[in-house]
C-alpha cells in the first residue's frame, strides 16, 4: 500500500445503509433471527422439523416473494426486463430436466449432481448477497480505497467459504451427498488449512482497520459490524462441535434465516422509495405498491404465496415431515415421483437466485442506485 495515497485520503463518511436503527434490525441484526433459531435448537431441544417449518413460513418463502413483488408484480420492472422474467422461468425445468436424463440412462448420478449444485448455490446466493450488502456500505460511505476493497472482499468470501467448505468435507450427511467415504482421509488436512485461512482473514481485516485508525481514516462502522455478524455465524454454525450436536436440517436454517431478515430489510426500503416516494404515481407500478403499501399486507401476501407452493411439495412428500405416498412408484434409475416434484419445487428457489444476481446490479441501474438512496450523504 502506498502511505502517501492513504494519508492524502479524507476520511470516510460512515454511512448506514438506511439509517442506525433500521441497519441494525436487519441489514446487520439479521444474525439475531439465526441465533435465535440455533438457540432454541441447540439450548432448548426444539427439534429442526419444527424449526425448519417456522423459518419456511415466516421468512424464507416470504423472501422469494419479496423478488417477485418487486419485478413481476411490478408494472415498469415486467416491461423493462419482459425476456429476463420470462426466460428466468426456464429454472423450473432444470430439476426435470435432470431427472428425465437420471431415468434415460439408468442412474442416479445426474439428478444427484443437481441436488448437489442446488446446495452449493444456496450457500452461494447467501454469500453473494452478504458481498451485495457490503458494496452498498462501501458506496454509501465513499468507501473508496483498492486496498479496503481487496481486503474487505478477501476477508468476506474466505470467512465465508473456507468454514462451510470444511464442515462440507468433514460432516458425516455433507460427506454422503458428495459421495465421499464415512470418514475423512485427507480432506481433514483440508479442512484444517480452511480454518486457518479464515483466521488469517481476520486477523488481516483487523489490522487494517487498526491501521486505518492510526492514519486517521475512520473505521466505517456498519460495514465492520456487517462483516464480524456474517463471519461470526460463519465460524460458530460450522465448528465441528456445534454441527455434531445439530440436526443437518438446521444448517439451512441458521444460514439462510440472516440472509432472509437482511433481504426483507432492503426490499421494504426499496419499495419504500420506489412506490410511496414523494411525488410518486402509485398507479404506474400495478400491484407492487398495493402489496407493499402496508407492513401487513406485505407479509400477508408473502406468507400466502408460501403457503400455496409449500402445499404442492408437501402434497408430493418433498418436504420435511410431509408425507411419502409415492415410495412405491419408482419412475426409474432408483428415483420416485417424490424426487421428480423436488426437482420442479428446487425450481422456486433456482429461479430466485437467478433473477437475484440480475436485478440488484447498483452499478448498472440508475433507477435502482436512487431507490435505494445510495447518493445520500
Amino acid at each position: 500500500m502506498n502511505a502517501a495515497s492513504v494519508a492524502a485520503t479524507a476520511p470516510l463518511r460512515t454511512g448506514w445503509l438506511v439509517d442506525r436503527r433500521h441497519d441494525l434490525l436487519s441489514t446487520v441484526g439479521g444474525l439475531a433471527a439465526s441465533l435465535v433459531l440455533l438457540g432454541l435448537h441447540l439450548g432448548v431441544g426444539v427439534s429442526g422439523l419444527v424449526l425448519w417449518w417456522a423459518w419456511v413460513l415466516a421468512l424464507d418463502g416470504p423472501h422469494i416473494f419479496a423478488t417477485l413483488s418487486r419485478t413481476y408484480l411490478d408494472r415498469r420492472e415486467r416491461a423493462a426486463r419482459r425476456w429476463l422474467l420470462l426466460g428466468s422461468l426456464g429454472w423450473f425445468a432444470a430439476g426435470p430436466l435432470a431427472f428425465s436424463v437420471s431415468v434415460l440412462l439408468g442412474r442416479r448420478l445426474p439428478f444427484d449432481l443437481f441436488l448437489a449444485f442446488t446446495n452449493v448455490w444456496a450457500y452461494w446466493h447467501v454469500v453473494r448477497q452478504h458481498y451485495g450488502v457490503m458494496t452498498l456500505y462501501q458506496r454509501k460511505s465513499k468507501d473508496t480505497l483498492p486496498v479496503d476493497r481487496r481486503v474487505d472482499s478477501l476477508t468476506l468470501y474466505v470467512g465465508l467459504l473456507a468454514p462451510f467448505v470444511a464442515f462440507a468435507l468433514t460432516h458425516p450427511v455433507a460427506r454422503r451427498l458428495l459421495g465421499l467415504s464415512p470418514q475423512p482421509g485427507p480432506e481433514a488436512l483440508v479442512a484444517q488449512i480452511c480454518w486457518a485461512a479464515t483466521a488469517a482473514v481476520v486477523a488481516l481485516f483487523a489490522a487494517r482497520q487498526l491501521q486505518r485508525w492510526r492514519a486517521g481514516l475512520g473505521i466505517h462502522t456498519p460495514k465492520v459490524l456487517l462483516l464480524a455478524a456474517a463471519l461470526g455465524l460463519s465460524v460458530l454454525l460450522f465448528l465441528p462441535e456445534v454441527t455434531r450436536r445439530m440436526e443437518v436440517l438446521m444448517v439451512a436454517v441458521v444460514v439462510t434465516a440472516f440472509h432472509n431478515v437482511q433481504y426483507h430489510g432492503i426490499v421494504w426500503f426499496y419499495h419504500r422509495n420506489r412506490y410511496h416516494g414523494p411525488s410518486v404515481d402509485p398507479s404506474a407500478f400495478g400491484l407492487a405498491p398495493r402489496i407493499s403499501g402496508r407492513f401487513l399486507v406485505y407479509v400477508a401476501c408473502g406468507v400466502a404465496f408460501t403457503l400455496l407452493y409449500r402445499a404442492l411439495g408437501c402434497g408430493f412428500g418433498v418436504h420435511p415431515g410431509c408425507g411419502t405416498f409415492d415410495t412405491k412408484l419408482m419412475l426409474g434409475a432408483g428415483l420416485s415421483l417424490r424426487d421428480l416434484a423436488s426437482g420442479f419445487i428446487w425450481g422456486f428457489a433456482l429461479h430466485h437466485y437467478y433473477l437475484d444476481q440480475k436485478i440488484w446490479r447498483v452499478s448498472r441501474d440508475a433507477g435502482l442506485h436512487r431507490d435505494l438512496k445510495l447518493s445520500a450523504v
